[in-house]
């Protein structure tokens, strides 16, 4: 991912500020993003039969909507409560604007890797709302790699890459996901006979069966299966569209706090669970008194999300899993905390606690 140019989230914020005025904020961010997306998709070859030398917003609506289009996971793209664009109509001088960002700042992969890593960061410097409200904050790439490697790297090894289920309940834009995408389908057995039918093909569809996420923000969890499907597709040479419909893409738009019908948020079915779930207390409060009711054994005071987000992540994992989380420290500190540390945590198998300024917990299921 080197290059010359760096993305500015100032120059994002000002482009979303200059857009406001003719379409609000939403339909900025959303126009802002899929010009990047479409520019992301038809560089790295990922959409199949599109019109040559397509430019301004009819093109990028056209080159959405074939997105959308190209296979089941991708069907919320073309969905306005998803996608604000398709409510709201840009001028040709608006889409240039953006364009012209994109045309300078980074969002095509370098390299041989096509995973939109850099996709997963503009939308957090676009949107305000994704970063204050939904707390969504990217995890740095040595973050997510050390976590995979205390969780997911000894359920890998355990119980092998044909049935490890690892899940990320707070996926964002899907950096952790992705990268253990990566873990699952590059693993060879230690001491044990090859995997059976270890094809390429095989191996892809092994880490799309393993790899799940959840995620509050629509367009978040959307972005996410694109990037697996764009990583799964350029690893293949082919379009997105050419990849079997068959292999699943295990990522849903949730309330993974207190959604109770969702199937990827059945308890106790994974091996491991890892995430960065926000560190926010929530501003609404009849939501915050149903999170209260919903987690009980650690919900004290003016909690912090992590604090429920340990709670579910730990009933997510099945026994002898284990559970990785980057979270906050401040649970340390307040009052908040207290319960927590001496009545919930005191239960679990707790392995690894890291770093003070920003707290990784790495444990078990409860004692």
């Amino acid at each position: 991912m080197s290059s010359a140019a760096t993305l500015s989230p100032r120059a994002c914020e000002r482009l979303v500020a200059d857009l406001t005025s003719e379409i609000g904020v939403r339909a900025a961010v959303s126009w802002a993003h899929a010009v990047a997306l479409v520019k992301h998709a038809t560089a790295h070859g990922l959409v199949a039969s599109l019109r040559r030398g397509g430019a301004g917003p009819d093109h990028t609506r056209h080159v959405l909507g074939a997105l959308a289009a190209s296979h089941p996971a991708l069907e919320p793209l073309a969905d306005p409560q998803a996608v604000p664009l398709w409510g709201s109509p840009i001028s040709q001088a608006g889409w240039e604007l953006i364009a012209r960002l994109w045309s300078t700042a980074p969002i095509v992969d370098d390299g041989h890797r096509v995973d939109g890593y850099r996709l997963g960061d503009a939308y957090q410097a676009l949107s305000a709302d994704a970063r204050k409200s939904r707390a969504l904050c990217q995890t740095p790439p040595w973050v997510a790699e050390l976590l995979l490697d205390l969780s997911l790297e000894p359920a890998l090894d355990d119980v092998g890459a044909d049935r490890v289920r690892m899940i990320d309940p707070a996926c964002g834009t899907g950096h952790i996901l992705v990268a253990a995408f990566h873990r699952v389908r590059a693993h060879r057995p230690r001491g044990r006979a090859p995997y059976a039918g270890a094809t390429a093909e095989r191996s892809l569809e092994r880490a799309l069966q393993a790899v799940h996420g959840v995620d509050l923000d629509p367009y978040a969890a959307a972005l996410t299966r694109y990037r697996l499907l764009a990583t799964t597709a350029g690893i293949l040479g082919s379009p997105i569209a050419a990849l079997p419909t068959s292999w699943p893409v295990r990522v849903a738009a949730a309330d993974a706090l207190l959604n109770t019908d969702e199937p990827l948020l059945h308890r106790g079915r994974y091996d491991a669970v890892v995430g960065n779930p926000p560190y926010i207390t929530v501003p609404d409060p009849q939501t915050r008194e149903q999170i209260r009711r919903a987690y009980p054994q650690v919900c004290s005071g003016k909690y912090s999300l992590a604090l429920p987000f340990t709670a579910l992540m730990t009933e997510l994992a099945r026994p002898g899993g284990t559970v990785a989380q980057l979270t906050a420290n401040s649970f340390m500190k307040r009052e908040f905390g207290k319960k927590y540390i001496e009545q919930y945590l005191s239960r679990l198998d707790l392995v690894w606690v890291i770093d003070p300024q920003r707290t990784s917990l790495v444990m078990g299921r409860p004692r």
